[in-house]
């Protein structure tokens, strides 16, 4: 599998996660934790991406 394909799988499971949360009440700890969660992810994916591109301009 590339990983791009797995860098966009990723990308897609944090964009389905944020509507799921979206739908929590504001201040219920559930929706706290998967704000964290998605913003984890969302930097992850980030930095793959940066050290993807890094690499391949060598």
């Amino acid at each position: 599998m590339k990983m791009r394909n797995v860098v966009l799988t990723m990308g897609i499971g944090a964009a389905a996660g944020a509507v799921a949360a979206m739908m929590l009440p504001k201040q219920s700890a559930a929706r706290k934790l998967v704000n964290k969660a998605a913003d984890k992810v969302e930097d992850a994916v980030q930095s793959v991406t940066a050290k993807i591109t890094q690499e391949s301009d060598m």
